[in-house]
């Protein structure tokens, strides 16, 4: 299909592209959107001192409503163009706020419509009216999903089925405690997953997620844990490892450091950074 097959060139001799949506002036010439202002032609239309036999009446064009764009608007050009009363046509107004904009700001979010605006607001409002008409009275009940006893199950079954579950969600986010670790691959079975936390007078507690190689030292693992948690090197008071215990959060056993970790510490558990009990301030 040749190019002029759709839309029109635009009679300005500089320009002479096709427009496939093309505006006629009122000098009888067709232009683009660009040219179409009489200004960016030089209008035959301007040179006019007034009507005669051979120029009718010119009628000014409304202009987009949107604050200082000089474009003409659809509706206006499509007022211009057809006869209302032999060829009705469908209005070219912004269909939420009623007003009139050129073609390039024709769409509700190209213009900050006020009308679509509301309409959001509106679908808002009875959207909360549904929530508070179903919702409104809160259950008397907890449900079982959220509900807490503060204490941990005493059923060994249940007790591994919730330390799964929550090995399953370390092993997504913890990170290497070890950095010469993190751009080797070490098998899922063996790999340490605790919790380090710091519990350090004069420091902010912290808690981090961290596996080890069950064959690192706990020597070794409470200088990387003291790096992990941001111990400055400087730091003088002797610090030690202490374990929660996974059945008995109260439990808490201190580590010898000659001895693995993975044989004082199991999956899940909590190990708590401290300062040695004889070192601590009274």
């Amino acid at each position: 299909m040749e190019p002029d097959a759709v839309g029109l060139r635009c009679d300005l001799t500089s320009c002479n592209e096709v427009d496939f949506l093309p505006i006629k002036c009122h000098c009888n010439k067709v232009f683009c959107r660009y040219h179409i202002s009489p200004d960016k032609h030089t209008c035959a239309s301007l040179d006019a001192s007034g009507p005669s036999e051979e120029h009718a009446p010119i009628a000014k064009r409304q202009r987009c409503a949107l604050g200082d764009c000089k474009k003409p608007s659809l509706e206006s050009v499509i007022s211009q163009e057809v006869n209302l009363e032999t060829k009705p046509t469908s209005s070219a107004a912004c269909t939420k706020c009623l007003l009139s904009f050129c073609i390039d700001h024709r769409h509700p979010d190209l213009h900050s419509c006020t009308g679509l605006q509301k309409q959001e607001s509106d679908e808002k409002k009875d959207a909360q009216h549904i929530l508070a008409r179903h919702f409104s009275n809160p259950p008397s009940h907890t449900p079982l999903a959220v509900r807490h006893t503060g204490k941990p199950p005493t059923d060994p079954k249940k007790l591994a089925q919730i330390q799964k579950v929550t090995l399953m969600k370390m092993r997504h986010s913890a990170s290497a405690g070890d950095p010469r670790d993190k751009s080797s691959t070490v098998p899922v079975n063996e790999r340490l997953h605790i919790k380090a936390r710091l519990e350090v007078t004069g420091m902010p507690v912290q808690e981090r997620v961290l596996w080890f190689r069950k064959s690192v030292v706990t020597g070794r693992a409470l200088d990387l844990i003291s790096a992990n948690l941001g111990v400055p090197p400087s730091y003088q008071t002797p610090l030690c490892l202490i374990k929660k215990s996974v059945s008995d959060p109260l439990s808490c056993s201190p580590l010898q450091n000659d001895l693995l970790l993975s044989e004082q510490a199991e999956d899940t558990c909590t190990v708590m950074l401290s300062a040695l009990p004889h070192s601590r301030s009274d």
